[in-house]
Parts: structure tokens; C-alpha cells; sequence
């Protein structure tokens, strides 16, 4: 648990992660600290200069933060503020294959889940319980003020994926990396109207799914500068790694090539329709560990490369978020307060 002012919440995870963050800096870090390949550092550094006057802008107990991670860790505030801003990825946005979904459960209450699939010794799992905002519970990779997948004490729950558009260019002079906007939603944001807002607002790549605990449902595509709705009327959404239409032809005029078939995207959203199809109106928290658990190889919404899996029901359990960590089966799942941290017993 991280508790306390923002350098404090900073030198926590610093102490508590040291090793793990010592290693990200090294696998994630490693090419721009050798300077053995990859844009030179004067490029590097102006593009961490202007994220700095963005990120410092909008959010400025952050640099308090990651200062208090470089203390905690022991690395140099520059590495710790390249490991935030997603130095890694400067000109690539981004690799993942994770899948998120929201459909109408039996007692009528929206469900919301999904995986995050990326390696899984990159994150750790973090309850925070900041002096300014609502408290709670996300996947950041270790040595970041990041947040995506995960629920705060609102009942606001986010489910995200990765928006990968081949052939796509974007202004890099106008992102702002993905996981500081979930950061801004999960700690100040309590409905889907306020994560509609900051998604017009914030320039970013990336599809998302929102649920909170009015039942409000939100899903979109979100594409440096521009973002698709999609509609909701009969209570679903669910999203991969592709744009669907309009944001698709929308894409295209600006040189979408089509889905990334290494992604498998298409076959996860074929899965989750199939699934929602048939369980729209009567699924259960245990028919939805039994989906997400289902064990399978490339391709499949629980793949190798799921790191952790969720599902919430935000209007009749606010506070709780069920968490499978890889390897993720039916009988992975835990329940956990999103105030305390703690594992709680559930029905």
C-alpha cells in the first residue's frame, strides 16, 4: 500500500520496489543509457522537456512523486522521469494485447472485465491511497506514477487496450502517454462523464472501457487529438486492439493499413461478441472468472502474455475488484477492498 503526500507515496514504491525498478530501468532504459541504439539523446531528452512542462501543467503534485521514486529507488530523477513518460515507446504507441468488456449481469448490474497483457515481471500491483483524490487500486509498472486497468473507491472501474494503427502517424509533440491520463481518471474521476471529458481533453492512443457505479457505461477509441463513442444501447461494449467503425474509416484517411494480425485483435473481439451473446442479462462474477480463466494459447482473451485479469460490478460492489495474476485460470481470482487493499470474502 502507498499512503501519504505525493513524494512520500514516490519514496514508498522507490523502497519497496528497488530491485524490481533497478531491473525495469535496465530492460526498459538500458539502449538510451548505453546510447547503443535508438533516437539520440538530445531528441530524447527535448521530447522529455516538453512532456515535463505538460505533465508539470496539469498534474504538478507528480513531480513530487516520481523525485520521491528516484529517492526511494536510488536512480537518477532523470531515469525515473523517462521510466514515467514512457521513454521506451517515444516514437512507437504501442505494443499490448489486452481486452476489456461490459455487459448486464443477472441481477441487471453491469459487469466490467478484462486482461492486461504485457510481461508480467515489468508491474507490480499497487493500492494508493493519495492525500488529494479518491483511493485506489491499479497494475503500474514498477518505477512509474502509472495507472490503467483498475477500480478506485468511487466504483469507477477502467478497462484498456492498447489502439494499435499500422501505418498511422502522429504527432509526437502532442501525446501524452496513456497511463498518466488513467492515473488522472482513477484518482480524481468518479463517473464516465468525467472520464468522457478528460478523453476529449487529453491527446493519447489507446481504447477504453468505463463502467461506473450508476451504471453509466462509456467506450471509445481515442487517437491523438480525435476519439470515436461508440454507442452503448443495449448495455455492451467491448474493445481489443483495433479501431472499430467509424473510427476505422476515420483512421484510414490518416494511412490505417488494417488490424495488426500479430495482435490477434479480431479473434479477442470475435470471442468477447460470442461470450456477451450469450451471456448478456445473466452472467455472473463466477461465469466471467470462467471466461477469462479459460486457459488457451496466442490468440485467445486469456493468452501467454496476460499479465493480470479484473472484473468489477461497480453498482452492487463499489469497493470490490477481483484480481487474477499469471497465470490466470477460474480459480486465480481474489476479491479485494480497493480502499484498504485487503482481500475480502464475497458470495
Amino acid at each position: 500500500m502507498l499512503q501519504g503526500e505525493p513524494r512520500v507515496l514516490g519514496r514508498q514504491q522507490g523502497l519497496a520496489l528497488r530491485s524490481q525498478i533497478h531491473a525495469n530501468v535496465g530492460a526498459l532504459l538500458g539502449d538510451f543509457i548505453t546510447g547503443a541504439r535508438g533516437p539520440s539523446r538530445e531528441i530524447i531528452r527535448a521530447w522529455q522537456k516538453r512532456l515535463r512542462s505538460f505533465c508539470l501543467d496539469h498534474w504538478p503534485w507528480m513531480q513530487e512523486e516520481i523525485a520521491g521514486i528516484a529517492e526511494g529507488a536510488g536512480i537518477d530523477h532523470e531515469l525515473a522521469e523517462l521510466l514515467s513518460f514512457r521513454a521506451w515507446q517515444y516514437d512507437v504507441y504501442h505494443a499490448g494485447s489486452c481486452s476489456s468488456f461490459a455487459l448486464p449481469g443477472s441481477d441487471g448490474n453491469i459487469l466490467t472485465g478484462g486482461t492486461l497483457d504485457d510481461p508480467r515481471f515489468l508491474y507490480t500491483i499497487a493500492k494508493v491511497q493519495p492525500t488529494n483524490g479518491l483511493r485506489y487500486l491499479s497494475f503500474p509498472l514498477a518505477g512509474t506514477v502509472w495507472a490503467n486497468r483498475g477500480m478506485n473507491e468511487a466504483g469507477l472501474a477502467l478497462g484498456i487496450s492498447s489502439l494499435l494503427c499500422p501505418g498511422v502517424k502522429f504527432d509526437l509533440e502532442r501525446l501524452v502517454p496513456v497511463d498518466l491520463v488513467f492515473r488522472d481518471m482513477l484518482q480524481f474521476c468518479s463517473t464516465v462523464a468525467e472520464v468522457e471529458a478528460r478523453c476529449r481533453k487529453f491527446d493519447f492512443f489507446c481504447n477504453l472501457v468505463a463502467v461506473d457505479a450508476r451504471g453509466g457505461i462509456f467506450s471509445s477509441s481515442n487517437y491523438g487529438g480525435a476519439l470515436t463513442i461508440y454507442p452503448t444501447p443495449d448495455a455492451t461494449a467491448r474493445l481489443a486492439n483495433h479501431p472499430l467503425e467509424p473510427a476505422a474509416t476515420a483512421l484510414r484517411a490518416r494511412g490505417f493499413t488494417g488490424p495488426d494480425p500479430g495482435a490477434y485483435s479480431t479473434d479477442r473481439i470475435s470471442q468477447m461478441d460470442a461470450w456477451i451473446a450469450a451471456q448478456r442479462g445473466r452472467v455472473t462474477v463466477a461465469g466471467a472468472q470462467a471466461f477469462l480463466g479459460a486457459t488457451g494459447k496466442t490468440g485467445r482473451v486469456n493468452n501467454p502474455n496476460t499479465a493480470f485479469a479484473t472484473i468489477a460490478v461497480p453498482q452492487s460492489s463499489p469497493p470490490t475488484l477481483w484480481i487474477a495474476q499469471q497465470p490466470v485460470t477460474t480459480e486465480a481470482f481474489y476479491a479485494f477492498d480497493v480502499r484498504t487493499g485487503a482481500e475480502v470474502s464475497t458470495p
